[in-house]
């Protein structure tokens, strides 16, 4: 009964939120990888707050098959309680209705089994995809990596040449995704010295750290007020897509 449940809800989320989309037609940043999703959905959430733009973000890890559409309604999940389904089902509805829509939406995907970027694909069409970086964490239900990475493969040769792959250039495999591509790529990271945007420098202070950016030979000091490379890295992938006019 429960498996039912969860493939009929699955089908009217997807097309509610299709329905809304089309509405309201906001522009979608996507944010997919292994590791350091939230934390580079984040910090593009803070610049895009910074110049006034309208922005709703994936709440809490509301970024799969039944997470995304309830994080672009802004409806919150039922969990695993049938009684607990009926306010979102409804409110899910509702919001076919709203008027007042964010112009940005900033999105998580959480790739976690095979399918599952195709499926996503198929409720969203984000005009900018972050790849934050491919690793073992998530590869249990897969066969290997490889697996894993026909993911991103598809996402790669799927996306139009209107749309833009922001790319972590550390990683060798996603550097690859730029050759599989027809949509702009743009690069970030910090070891590969290829990369359009790089974390040059990181100095620790009593606030935080200060992160130096370079990009086109110029370089950039940023302050921020938390600790750990993760927050850098963030960062720089952050100052890719708002440097991208969509």
């Amino acid at each position: 009964m429960k498996f039912f449940f969860k493939i009929i809800l699955k089908y009217y989320l997807k097309y509610i939120t299709k329905t809304v989309l089309f509405l309201h037609q906001p522009k979608i940043v996507a944010v997919c990888g292994s590791i350091n999703k939230t934390f580079v959905r984040d910090e593009i959430v803070r610049n895009f707050k910074k110049e006034k733009k309208s922005i709703r973000a994936n709440p809490k890890n509301f970024n799969t098959e039944i997470g995304l559409p309830l994080a672009i309604l802004n409806v919150s999940s039922g969990y695993n309680s049938y009684r607990g389904w009926i306010s979102p089902i409804i409110e899910a509805l509702k919001a076919v209705f709203q008027k007042k829509f964010p112009k940005y939406l900033v999105l998580e995907f959480g790739i976690s089994q095979k399918g599952d970027m195709k499926y996503l694909l198929s409720i969203v069409s984000p005009k900018i995809f972050v790849i934050t970086d491919i690793t073992q964490r998530y590869v249990e239900l897969f066969s290997g990596m490889d697996e894993l990475f026909e993911e991103y493969e598809y996402l790669a040769e799927k996306i139009s040449k209107n749309d833009w792959l922001v790319l972590n250039y550390d990683n060798i495999k996603i550097r690859e995704l730029a050759k599989r591509t027809l949509a702009k790529v743009v690069s970030f990271g910090e070891q590969n010295f290829s990369s359009e945007w790089r974390i040059a420098k990181i100095e620790k202070n009593p606030q935080g750290q200060k992160v130096s950016i370079s990009y086109q030979g110029k370089e950039k000091k940023y302050q921020l007020n938390r600790f750990g490379k993760h927050h850098a890295f963030a960062l720089v992938a952050s100052l890719a897509v708002k440097n991208i006019r969509i």
